[in-house]
């Protein structure tokens, strides 16, 4: 039985293949759009990030928290991206999933949603080749337009540094 994290990866791998432009940082917003949902930065509470919204027969709708940095924003995307597409292999059409800041359960859910991000925004063998060149985490975060966290995140992940 595949692991989680393989089976977000793979999605990851999938949507870059058939709707992202080659070019770094990727653009999770473009992809939704791509993928036929609607993103909305709006006014949520000081400790949600972000939240997906799917009612049957309609487009799910992603709403990102405005206040939080850019690269925060990017992630959030991709985080409730992951939660489309996990639902979608699951053929779920009707659900919701809020992303708080303080958050720590990761249920099933979570962490593929986290895990698909990561890969989403942080392909492993694009983010390796730019780390063998000697980008910093801080470097890093630019080139793919995280933040210095996620970029550490995924060094770790993927046993560098």
């Amino acid at each position: 039985m595949p692991l989680v994290k393989d089976i977000a990866r793979e999605a990851a791998e999938t949507v870059l293949r058939e709707h992202w432009d080659g070019k770094y940082p990727v653009d999770p917003v473009r992809i939704a759009n791509s993928l036929g949902m609607k993103v909305y930065l709006a006014n949520l509470a000081e400790n949600e990030s972000g939240l997906i919204v799917k009612l049957p027969g309609q487009s799910a709708e992603i709403h990102i928290n405005r206040t939080e940095p850019d690269a925060r924003q990017s992630f959030t995307c991709a985080h409730e991206l992951g939660h489309w597409i996990e639902r979608g292999q699951q053929q779920d059409n009707e659900y919701s999933f809020v992303d708080r800041r303080d958050s720590r359960a990761m249920d099933a859910h979570e962490w593929y949603a986290e895990h698909f991000a990561a890969n989403l925004l942080m392909p492993a063998r694009d983010f390796i080749e730019v780390y063998d060149e000697g980008y910093t985490d801080s470097t890093l975060a630019k080139y793919f337009g995280v933040s210095p966290a996620a970029a550490r995140s995924r060094m770790r992940n993927l046993g560098l540094g």
